[in-house]
């Protein structure tokens, strides 16, 4: 039986309509890429390929390990991210919040992971109202490995033990995205369901490739699958 369903945020409960890509390019022309430059598009087809990666990761990857530079975009990054937000242009997929509410009555705990940092996930938790129905939050900023690695499982894990006095196994977890490294990740951690969400950035057969052991249309289809 899933004890803990851990969640991916922008592609698989909430979404991302661009958004991502938007505040990646408003960074990027910090350190002087040209909008519609081809240089631009070589980046943003990196960003789309390692969607679900942590922020840092991607941008020291583009810049060639400068860091003084990808500390520069990074910190825009959070800037552009945090005002699209706040612009009310991330909405939650719909029924997340009533599918959230369901999952609590069935005693399924709701962890939330992602590639982004504390800064930019606490702004989304309260622009969508989730703080009142998740039990732990994550961000890839708080562990040492992003994704693929299975840190912030690991640590989503560690924390619910703790607020629930429980000793989780891998078993007992399902871990939902919409991204090949949400699945690598999920894989990596052991995972009873790596369940891949055809709602986000990578296809369903990318989803399969990466490690999903299965793949629905979106995320509130999980109880279709766990807890029979």
């Amino acid at each position: 039986m899933i004890k803990l369903a851990i969640f991916d945020v922008a592609g698989t409960t909430a979404k991302d309509d661009g958004l991502v890509v938007k505040a990646f390019q408003l960074a990027l022309g910090a350190v002087g890429v040209v909008p519609g430059s081809s240089q631009m598009q070589e980046m943003t087809n990196y960003v789309n390929e390692t969607m679900g990666e942590r922020k840092m990761d991607v941008f020291l990857h583009l810049l060639e390990g400068d860091k003084i530079k990808a500390n520069l975009v990074h910190e825009k990054f959070i800037a552009s991210y945090i005002q699209l937000v706040k612009d009310g242009e991330l909405e939650e997929f719909d029924g997340i919040t009533p599918f959230f509410v369901e999952l609590r009555a069935k005693n399924i705990g709701i962890a939330i992971t992602t590639g982004f940092p504390r800064e930019i996930l606490d702004v989304i938790i309260d622009a969508l109202n989730w703080r009142r129905i998740i039990d732990i939050s994550v961000a890839a900023s708080e562990v040492s490995h992003g994704r693929p690695a299975p840190d912030m499982i690991f640590k989503a894990m560690q924390g619910f033990d703790l607020a629930k006095g429980i000793n989780l196994i891998a078993s007992e977890i399902a871990v939902i995205g919409d991204t090949r490294s949400d699945m690598e990740s999920g894989a990596a951690a052991g995972a009873e369901s790596v369940v891949g969400v055809a709602s986000g950035a990578h296809t369903k057969d990318e989803l399969i490739k990466a490690g999903a052991t299965d793949v629905l249309a979106f995320a509130t289809d999980l109880l279709t699958l766990i807890n029979h």
